[in-house]
């Protein structure tokens, strides 16, 4: 939806968290509605300099939706929501601020091209990456979306490149695609919002379902769900990664056709799946034309982001790392598969029933994977595969009731042997138990420090 389109219009923004908020100071700052209705599913307080404004809630719904012209919601709000589809039946458009950023820089800013990269995992360190090499190379970039900042704050930048992470929420119901877009991979998540994991998959890839003949787009060929989505996009706008004859990641290693770029003990960043992932991130910056050797030396400065294989402390020979976006068990999987000494991972979260099957029989083959903690709503499901599938003797199974007892655990059982590393892999969301995964890095780094502190 163009901004234009917004003008003298009644406008219901339906959620008002970190995009919501934003999504409300832009419609102000240009005077862009007639009214705004500030509407959530449950009771919460606006920001300071909005205490001013009511919020309607709950089945206050209907008592606006007959006023709204235009609902703008928040990414947490299903599209699949019984009111939004009865709003659009009754002749309401419904938009989102990813969707007014694609249509009004599409449209009204040529000069700017937009890469969008989606995925189950991987997004964020990839969109960060190409940011920093681009930038490095002195280009005019933005970076919003899911990383953290709203796509609409990128419309008064003006930007020759937008650099935008994709969550599928976003990505579902667009109506207009980037030029060029990249898929990390794509595993079983978030079926609660998509209404089950068919829509998840088809709503992730609807990414490129706008694209136009000129764009393009780059897909992992080691990720063989995600080429079976992708396989009805057909022609010369489909390209692939981790393929012999492009950019490829092979062990600790990243080449581009059978140049040797970079081993990944060059960098800062952990996680030889990270370099799966920079295949595709050089890919882009290939067909964008830019000096891949350059970028190849920038990269070597990336620093990692918080929860994403973050090393949060050593002591005693453990090394604790902290893998708190960790939201399915092919994220553990990549973990384990990045670290050459002895394992203990801590795991569990909201159960979506997540299969924990492909979790237990790398933890059987890797006799690296010393113990396993499986903690909270999920935890009783990966125990039950666990004890399907591991059968050696050497391994040991916990269940704590708290993160802090599942800590003291793995730190006691790794400090009794050689050292090595506590990976904090918790293969599901967080929500039932913390707001998000980073109210969960957090507590684990603290519970990680805290531990310390009381053993020195």
């Amino acid at each position: 939806m163009l901004l234009k389109n917004l003008q003298n219009k009644n406008i219901l923004l339906w959620g008002l968290g970190t995009e919501g908020t934003s999504v409300l100071e832009y419609l102000q700052k240009h005077k862009l509605a007639r009214q705004i209705f500030v509407y959530g599913d449950k009771a919460f307080d606006l920001p300071e300099k909005y205490k001013n404004m009511k919020v309607f809630v709950g089945d206050e719904l209907k008592d606006i939706l007959p006023q709204t012209d235009i609902i703008i919601k928040s990414p947490g709000v299903s599209m699949y929501r019984d009111e939004l589809v009865r709003a659009k039946s009754d002749g309401i458009e419904v938009t989102s601020s990813s969707d007014i950023f694609l249509d009004e820089v599409r449209t009204n800013q040529p000069q700017c091209k937009i890469i969008g990269v989606s995925g189950s995992k991987g997004k964020s360190t990839s969109v960060s990456a190409m940011y920093h090499m681009m930038k490095a190379q002195g280009l005019n970039v933005g970076l919003g979306g899911n990383i953290g900042k709203p796509m609409i704050e990128l419309i008064d930048g003006k930007y020759d490149y937008a650099v935008c992470e994709f969550s599928s929420y976003q990505a579902a119901d667009l109506h207009n695609s980037p030029h060029l877009a990249m898929f990390t991979n794509l595993y079983y998540v978030h079926s609660d919002w998509h209404h089950g994991h068919e829509n998840y998959c088809r709503d992730k890839i609807h990414l490129i379902a706008n694209q136009r003949e000129e764009d393009s787009f780059f897909v992992n060929d080691r990720n063989e769900q995600l080429k079976q989505y992708c396989a009805p996009y057909t022609g010369k706008n489909k390209k692939f990664y981790n393929q012999p004859q492009n950019f490829h990641a092979e062990g600790r290693e990243l080449y581009w056709q059978d140049k040797l770029l970079l081993n990944i003990n060059e960098l800062k960043i952990s996680g030889n799946h990270n370099l799966d992932n920079l295949a595709g991130v050089f890919s882009i910056l290939n067909e964008l034309g830019l000096d891949i050797y350059a970028a190849v030396e920038a990269l070597k400065s990336f620093e990692p982001l918080e929860h994403r294989l973050q090393k949060v402390a050593r002591y005693n020979g453990v090394l604790f790392i902290n893998d708190s976006i960790s939201t399915a068990p092919e994220a553990a999987i990549g973990g384990m598969k990045s670290f050459d000494e002895d394992l203990v991972l801590i795991s569990g979260g909201q159960y979506l029933e997540q299969n924990y099957d492909d979790y237990a029989r790398y933890v059987q083959e890797n006799p690296k994977v010393k113990m396993v903690c499986a903690l909270y709503q999920s935890g009783p499901y990966l125990a039950d595969a666990i004890r399907k599938f591991v059968t050696r003797k050497d391994f040991i199974l916990l269940q704590p009731k708290t993160l802090e007892e599942a800590v003291l655990e793995a730190y006691k059982t790794l400090t009794a042997g050689k050292g090595g590393i506590v990976l904090f892999s918790p293969t599901a969301p967080s929500f039932g138990v913390y707001k998000n995964f980073v109210e969960r890095g957090r507590h684990f780094i603290d519970t990680v420090n805290g531990l310390i502190n009381i053993a020195r």
